[in-house]
């Protein structure tokens, strides 16, 4: 009997260390222990275990074939399922299921939660399809309005794909030509997505509340090598009511001819937003028809709502690189048939450049609706870095580096910008601060206020800060704008226009913009400095869309200031007009800079733009020269004394 019994506890104890999955229930059987995901799901399918249900998973599973949960009704009653890993165990789930799905979900009130601690971030349970045949690792599955699915939750998982041409993570209806699901209140969070074609895909029925309340935030998409993301990161179709904020997006494959997107909002996602997501290093490296675009919105008008009522604010979009001819090469793009009612706000986009040698082009910002009244506001956005390699013949799209431009349509507020194009193209062309294209023909299509367009270029042709392809009917309203160039011309509109005003005939308007260098705190940080300013201070004029800058401040109500920050200015107590008895040369400066003056100069200090000096020269005698060569480009005081007085002078570093 005692051996009996002795064999009894050995078999015991050795299917509980086969068990990977401990299931614990409200109603039902309560508890039970499986081998596989799957076989915990048919017990939940069958009615084993019922009420509220609790999955916990102890050690990796092998799955071999799809773990199908299907919704609570019928021989399956549940009021919530929850898997998560043991406390301490960092399993995984995995299977090589060719052509198919590792796990696939029909119900509402599910949690998946990959951390091993209570209310924990860490992403300790991983899913993962193997197979290398049309994989997929998560579905969630909703075919009517009678079936939707709410109160979802996926979290702190790793989901891996077998291979990059299939997608890892998907909503939809389950049909082999979707149509679209029907889902609400999804959280979608602190995931980490490898491998995959599109890393999180929602497509949901245009339906209105369809898809609401649905956040997609805080997931990586940012994997490298063999694990690396290959055409979106994040994709939304349908959806009435969504959030993709604070996901880090970047690093795609970069061989593939094709246009990368980090987050694309297409046909019918309305009234939702895409907020402080990072997406960075989206390349292409071949010379096909490759681009990428960090944030792509088509909404169009056939969603549930007749505007798009689309908010893009506070992402930082930097570093791309194309060698491609992909007609999409942009940081921020919107278009598409009758989009409309979009906000593109206080966004960061640098280093968009494309090296293609037959002179395809690159922009920062990038508007193309065709509706005439699409009625999308562009403002607080600071924009630089961008280039193309350059096109003399042409100012199109294609042909080279432009910072923000309006391809299409009409009803376009655009102001308190700051665009710096700072980033040499390879040959001569036609780069643009700002550009509007010959396909723009409405009647005041563009209402063009309050900006700050600066190229400071230094290749050799033409470096624009306005181009545009059309007559100058397009403008509804353009005035209250500081441009400035490095080259001959400041503008293109029929012809070259050299000075400002050239630009007042050539494109109307404009009795209030001015033709000033500004002085930035740095060569990569684009609020207007303390100092040296003065020219810029309060030149702005209120409008009614926008109340606060780039940092979310108050606007002044009377007198803004131009670009993206306010800013307050300091005036040097000593004012140009007192400076007759001191010469400088050259400025702009390279390397050293010459100083001559009627009385003994004491000594020389540079500042910076924030206050800080950088350089104290004593000089001792009526001439002497600074040394400028360890200097960042940019703007400086020199503040020179002597015995007399104390003199203060800005000059420009390149």
């Amino acid at each position: 009997m005692r051996k009996l019994l002795f064999c009894f506890v050995i078999g015991l104890a050795a299917a509980n260390l086969n068990a990977q999955v401990n299931i614990a229930a409200t109603s039902g059987t309560t508890t039970g222990t499986y081998t596989t995901l799957k076989g915990a799901f048919d017990a939940i399918n069958a009615g084993t275990h019922q009420g509220a249900i609790n999955i916990s998973i102890t050690a990796s599973t092998t799955e071999t074939a799809t773990a199908v949960l299907n919704a609570s009704g019928g021989t399956a009653s549940y009021t919530s399922v929850a898997i998560k890993p043991a406390t301490g165990a960092t399993p995984t789930i995995s299977g090589s299921l060719a052509s198919s799905t590792l796990v696939r979900i029909l119900g509402s009130n599910i949690t998946l939660d990959g951390s091993n601690a209570p209310s924990g971030t860490t992403r300790d349970l991983t899913f993962t399809n193997t197979s290398t045949t049309a994989p997929q690792v998560i579905n969630f599955v909703a075919t009517t309005p009678a079936a939707a699915n709410t109160n979802i939750v996926v979290k702190n998982l790793n989901i891996i794909n077998g291979i990059n041409t299939s997608t890892a993570f998907i909503m939809f209806d389950g049909n082999a030509t979707p149509t679209g699901g029907y889902f609400n209140n999804v959280t979608i969070q602190n995931n980490a997505i490898k491998k995959s074609y599109i890393g999180i895909y929602l497509f949901t029925a245009i339906a209105a509340g369809n898809g609401a309340n649905t956040l997609v935030t805080g997931n990586d998409f940012t994997a490298t090598g063999t694990d690396a993301n290959r055409l979106v990161g994040v994709y939304l179709q349908g959806l009435d009511g969504a959030t993709v904020s604070n996901n880090t997006i970047g690093n795609f494959e970069t061989a593939n001819a094709e246009i990368k997107r980090g987050i694309w909002f297409a046909t019918g996602t309305v009234n939702s937003s895409i907020t402080s997501n990072t997406i960075t290093n989206l390349n292409y490296t071949g010379t096909g028809g490759g681009g990428a675009t960090g944030i792509t919105v088509t909404s169009g008008n056939t969603g549930a709502s007749a505007a798009a009522n689309v908010i893009i604010r506070s992402n930082n979009i930097n570093n791309f690189t194309s060698s491609g001819t992909g007609t999409i090469f942009s940081g921020i793009y919107v278009a598409g048939t009758g989009t409309n009612g979009v906000i593109i706000d206080k966004n960061k986009v640098s280093a968009i450049k494309n090296t293609n040698v037959n002179g395809y082009g690159a922009q920062g910002i990038y508007v193309a609706s065709t509706s005439a009244a699409a009625n999308t506001l562009v403002s607080n956005n600071i924009v630089n870095g961008v280039s193309g390699y350059g096109y003399a013949s042409g100012g199109g799209v294609n042909d080279n580096g432009s910072g923000i431009v309006v391809g299409a349509g009409g009803g376009y507020k655009i102001y308190y910008n700051t665009v710096v194009m700072d980033v040499n193209q390879m040959v001569s062309g036609r780069p643009a601060a700002f550009n509007a294209l010959s396909t723009v023909t409405a009647a005041g299509a563009i209402d063009l206020r309050n900006n700050i367009f600066v190229n400071s270029q230094t290749q050799v042709g033409e470096k624009y800060v306005l181009y545009s392809g059309s007559a100058n009917t397009i403008f509804s309203n353009i005035n209250y704008n500081d441009y400035y160039s490095s080259g001959t011309n400041l503008g293109f509109i029929g012809f070259a226009r050299a000075g400002l005003a050239d630009i007042q005939a050539g494109f109307g308007g404009n009795v209030n913009s001015i033709n000033v260098l500004p002085a930035f705190v740095s060569a990569t940080d684009f609020h207007l400095a303390t100092m040296g300013n003065t020219a810029l201070d309060n030149k702005g004029t209120p409008v009614a869309e926008v109340t606060v800058d780039a940092d979310g401040n108050a606007r002044s109500a009377t007198t803004p200031d131009l670009g993206g920050f306010e800013f307050t200015a300091t005036v040097l107590a000593v004012q140009d007009a007192a400076k007759k008895n001191i010469s400088y040369y050259p400025n702009p400066v390279t390397d050293y800079i010459y100083i001559n003056y009627d009385s003994k100069i004491k000594n020389v200090e540079v500042y910076n733009m924030a206050g800080q000096k950088i350089i104290n020269g004593n000089i001792n005698a009526e001439k002497g020269a600074v040394d400028m060569r360890n200097a960042a480009p940019g703007a400086y005081i020199l503040k020179v004394n002597s015995d007399k007085n104390t003199q203060s002078i800005k000059i420009i570093k390149r």
